[in-house]
């Protein structure tokens, strides 16, 4: 063989060489990708063809070699959900979001096998123990979803008549009586749940939101100062207790509270509202027009008629009802 006798030969084979590596590389890529497009075109046809072994088969087959190949691997599941296997289909789903984590197939399908695992617990519960307390738990909470709080207490009652220790429907039970602006009812089911458990900060809570309604602004600080303690990055809980001190006459240990709930909620305007009057009553008055200042402008970002702030239960009420 002859070699080559100069620079410009050297250079002129070494270019040759590349594109015929740059060719092969091409054909390998395209053969690939013809193999991935045709597989997923044989997949699907056995699978609509309802032939659902079939296209589990050829995917699996392909899987092997392309293990990241989404659109494969969806097809895959759809045709273990088809034959009624519905953990593998969700497994096969959750490796392909591990691949491509915004695939839209993969998350709708998912959507379709996590509900059908579902309603698949729930027959089997229903099934297993139809008068058990999660029975009733589970029809009470579904006629909550249904805004129907009538039977939604019926069911709570009966879970509770199964199981009074059950701190969960306990406090379900409580929280819908306070929905209802029935505080002593609520009262009592709070602290059934707080004897059968350690205090939760949705009990604490809740006890300090009915006595503040009840205007029991004591014992409301009481378990208001338990919430926060179990939940210091709650801004509600924060506001909450803030609200309490203030109505409680303790306007000095009320603005701690009301500038955290704000470090947390910086749009809270309640919280700017009552921060205001709270410093307006201590006789600081620069600091009382900074936070209304505050409010004003909170207000005039809003669009008007959407002005209602954040969550903080718990609401100041008028000075004239002071």
């Amino acid at each position: 063989m002859k070699m080559p006798s100069s620079k410009s030969q050297l250079l002129a084979l070494s270019s040759g060489l590349r594109s015929l590596w740059l060719v092969a590389f091409m054909i390998a890529i395209s053969g690939g990708t013809y193999g991935q497009s045709s597989a997923l075109t044989e997949c699907t046809r056995a699978f609509y063809s309802q032939d659902y072994a079939q296209a589990a088969q050829l995917a699996e087959k392909h899987l092997s070699k392309y293990p990241k190949d989404v659109a494969l691997r969806v097809v895959l599941a759809r045709a273990e959900l088809a034959q009624g296997r519905a953990l593998q289909a969700f497994e096969e789903l959750r490796r392909a979001l591990e691949s491509d984590p915004r695939s839209i197939d993969a998350l709708y399908y998912l959507s379709i096998v996590s509900r059908e695992l579902s309603q698949s617990a729930y027959q089997r519960l229903f099934s297993a123990a139809p008068d058990s307390f999660r029975v009733h738990q589970l029809l009470a909470e579904a006629a909550l979803s249904a805004n129907n709080p009538t039977e939604a207490e019926k069911e709570f009652k009966k879970a509770l008549e199964v199981n009074p220790q059950s701190v969960e429907v306990s406090t379900e039970l409580a929280e819908l009586k306070r929905s209802q602006s029935k505080f002593d009812e609520a009262i009592a089911y709070y602290f059934q749940a707080e004897r059968n458990a350690p205090l939760s900060y949705d009990v604490a809570y809740g006890l300090g939101a009915c006595y503040t309604y009840k205007q029991e602004y004591p014992q409301a600080v009481q378990w208001l100062r338990k919430a926060a303690a179990l939940a210091p990055d709650s801004a509600a809980g924060r506001f909450a207790l803030g609200n309490a001190l203030f109505q409680d006459g303790q306007f000095e240990e009320a603005i701690p509270e009301l500038n955290e709930a704000l470090r947390l909620e910086p749009r809270m305007k309640q919280a700017y509202f009552l921060l205001g009057r709270a410093f307006s009553k201590l006789g600081r008055s620069e600091e009382a027009k900074a936070a209304i200042k505050k409010l004003d402008e909170l207000n005039r970002s809003e669009v008007p008629g959407q002005a209602n702030g954040p969550a903080g239960e718990a609401r100041p009420r008028p000075e004239s009802q002071r």
